[in-house]
């Protein structure tokens, strides 16, 4: 169970640095090119996914779908995903609220995106324990 939090602690390290660096340069230029820097951080993201997460085993990572060929529709939904849900965090710190989640309702619901999109692209789902 330890290992598990560490390796959930480790990703969710990963992606906040790259989210955090992302918005930071979002918010330094002008809306007009808002959507193209969020295409951008779905694009890192699914470059993240495509890259880093294959060398990690299920159910922490996507070593089951290394050399699949829906490797990078999947990679780019679950970017979609999580750049929505980190906006939307980054969004709730910016206007005071407080984040209540707890690890393991991240973990939990970063799980969901990933089953959905793997469901949505005819992946096998992912069994956890």
């Amino acid at each position: 169970m330890k290992s598990v939090r560490n390796v959930s602690s480790a990703l969710n390290k990963a992606w906040t640095s790259t989210l955090l660096g992302t918005v930071i340069g979002m918010a330094m230029i002008t809306s007009a090119h808002a959507d193209d820097m969020s295409t951008q951080m779905v694009d890192q993201y699914a470059d993240m996914c495509a890259n880093q997460s294959i060398n990690m085993p299920p159910p922490y990572g996507e070593g089951d779908l290394k050399g699949n060929p829906k490797l990078a529709t999947y990679c780019k939904c679950f970017a979609g995903k999580f750049a929505t849900r980190a906006a939307a965090s980054l969004q709730n710190m910016n206007s005071g609220k407080p984040d209540t989640s707890s690890v393991q309702d991240t973990v939990k619901e970063e799980r969901e995106m990933r089953n959905s999109c793997r469901q949505q692209v005819g992946l096998p789902l992912i069994k956890f324990s």
